[in-house]
């Protein structure tokens, strides 16, 4: 198994400094967007964004019939959300999901509903690695399998918090105005995965020490708290997000079925506080 881990490293590693390179020009297209530019300044920009569209473009052409079409939905949504019709009929929302509205197709639909397409890019690019890292390990059935535990029971116990701080407050907000979306859960279920997989392969060097996978979703679970509060997330996000980290987590370790017919993966480095 661990040669095998070596033998997609290499595939791996191309990938996600192509797509960090993306994540920076987006980023620094992002910055200067609501400044004055000068026409050379406009210039620029243009020749980043042609850039990071081939990178991306190229990221999608290559990866699995899976990826494309995952890429494909999640572009179709994010101009269904300029409905704000369609927006609640694809989130979840606390007072719908649960009887007796009982609006069970959000918990498929909410994954893919963003309306900001900075984020729709950062679901597109984890979708490429998990299709470049899981998927030739997995196959297409166990990531559908993961994907649907992760997220559905996720975006419920999401809700389910949200309608006890109804319940507790009597504030209606929590209940009809309160929106699930996106692939927050699953990106919490792919750091998870990937810590799984290659937990000590070290990413950054730091003075203070080394960044490994097996720091990234507790990093990444910080990260989004502190952009919810800040406001730039909206506010189911986290906890959407940290629901994800809990609950692959327990499927990974106790109930994820193996070739050699094993299940789960009792592996010391892969304690949930490790």
């Amino acid at each position: 198994m661990k040669k095998y881990y070596l033998s997609i490293k290499s595939t791996s590693n191309s990938t996600i400094l192509n797509l960090m390179s993306c994540i920076r020009l987006l980023l620094s297209m992002d910055t200067k967007r609501n400044k004055k530019m000068e026409t050379s300044s406009e210039t620029h920009n243009s020749r980043n964004s042609n850039i990071f569209q081939s990178h991306v473009i190229l990221s999608v052409i290559s990866s699995s019939h899976v990826v494309k079409g995952t890429s494909a939905v999640l572009l179709l949504f994010y101009f269904l959300s300029f409905s704000d019709s369609a927006f609640d009929h694809l989130c979840v929302v606390p007072g719908y999901v649960l009887p007796p509205n009982f609006w069970v197709w959000t918990l498929v639909t909410h994954n893919f509903l963003q309306r900001h397409i900075v984020l729709v890019l950062v679901d597109i690019c984890v979708v490429i690695l998990s299709g470049k890292l899981l998927e030739p390990l997995w196959g297409p059935l166990q990531i559908g399998i993961f994907f649907a535990v992760t997220t559905a029971s996720s975006a419920l116990l999401t809700a389910l918090i949200y309608m006890v701080m109804y319940y507790i407050s009597g504030n209606t907000v929590y209940l009809f105005e309160t929106h699930i979306h996106g692939l927050g859960a699953y990106i919490g279920g792919f750091c998870v995965a990937v810590k799984q997989l290659m937990p000590d392969e070290v990413l950054l060097k730091l003075p203070f020490g080394k960044l490994r996978n097996k720091h990234i979703p507790l990093i990444c679970l910080v990260i989004a708290i502190l952009l919810s509060v800040a406001g730039i997330l909206n506010g189911p996000y986290a906890m959407h997000f940290g629901f994800g980290i809990l609950f692959s987590w327990i499927y990974l370790r106790f109930y994820q079925k193996h070739s050699n017919g094993n299940k789960g993966d009792m592996a010391e480095d892969f304690s949930f506080a490790r």
